[in-house]
């Protein structure tokens, strides 16, 4: 699972390709466990939170009020 700071380096493109994969897989995971009793019953939970985080990066930069964050935090000096 990704941490948030990491979600807000990615570019907006990145970050649309991500939501269109996190969907894919839990519609996938929803299927999965309409059919049967699924595997991994954590990665349901795990992948509706990463797509809670790239969703809100997503409104956020929509809004202007968060701009991306460069990568290299150490490069401030």
């Amino acid at each position: 699972m990704r941490k948030a700071r990491e979600t807000r380096t990615l570019e907006n493109d990145q970050l649309q390709a991500e939501e269109q994969r996190l969907r894919k897989l839990l519609f996938d995971l929803r299927n999965k466990a309409v059919r049967g009793k699924p595997e991994k019953t954590h990665e349901m939970r795990q992948a509706r939170r990463e797509l809670a985080q790239v969703l809100t990066v997503i409104m956020e930069r929509r809004a202007g009020s968060v701009k991306a964050e460069p990568a290299a935090q150490g490069a401030q000096a």
